[in-house]
């Protein structure tokens, strides 16, 4: 089987979850054999933000990797076959990351599409991180109206998530999840993308609805089948 990189750890939570889904649908797919029913797997826990931003906040433009991440995705793409990023933000700089690394990105936010795509999806909710442009700004070219949060819900919303990045969320932070959802499905969106890796983990089994679009096990899937072939 290939070796996939994995690009995680900004998300420390959300990588672990992504690898568990891996080996999940691995266990479904592929004939087990003992440890070795399973594709290899490298896996980076950059603990830095992925971009480089100004003293201000603002990511620096134009938009700018960490140089520190660079370096560490060349080591990967040295043993692995391709990668996958287990994070929402960095696919705005995959052309960086395929470059330096040497290796094909097998990008979360294309899966997702795909799958809008092949639902027949036309009005979509779309909630992330402050505002979840990687999927907002490939909606419009696909004649596909997208919904997301208010600043005065996704505010509080982003505080949820970080909460949940330090080991610190709680009934509160998953609430703010859950009223997200419920205010998006308000506005009679075919389904909804959960653009951000921390938000399936507040949501629980909640996060499983068949109107819900979960990019990491979307991911899993799409990853465990390429290293399958």
């Amino acid at each position: 089987m290939k070796t996939i990189g994995v690009i995680g750890g900004m998300g420390p939570q959300a990588t672990m979850d992504f690898e568990q889904r891996v080996h999940r649908v691995a266990q479904r797919t592929i004939p087990p054999r003992a440890n070795s029913g399973y594709p290899p797997m490298l896996v980076l826990y950059h603990r830095r933000l992925p971009i480089v931003f100004e003293q201000d906040g603002t990511p620096r433009r134009p938009i700018t990797p960490d140089p520190a991440l660079l370096e560490s995705v060349r080591a990967i793409g040295a043993a692995a076959d391709f990668l996958v990023i287990v994070a929402n933000l960095p696919h705005l700089i995959q052309p960086q990351i395929e470059q330096a690394s040497g290796r094909e990105v097998l990008s979360m936010i294309d899966v997702t599409l795909d799958t809008v795509r092949a639902r027949g999806w036309k009005r979509v909710g779309v909630v992330g991180m402050g505002l979840p442009t990687v999927y907002m700004d490939r909606l419009a070219p696909m004649g596909i109206a997208a919904e997301t949060l208010a600043p005065d819900q996704s505010g509080p919303l982003d505080g949820a998530i970080l909460s949940l990045m330090e080991g610190r969320e709680n009934d509160a932070s998953r609430r703010l999840a859950h009223d997200a959802i419920a205010t998006l499905r308000a506005r009679r969106v075919d389904g909804i993308i959960l653009g951000c890796t921390e938000i399936p983990l507040l949501l629980g089994v909640a996060a499983d609805a068949p109107d819900l679009l979960n990019p990491a096990q979307l991911l899993a899937e799409a990853a465990v089948a390429r290293a399958n072939t």
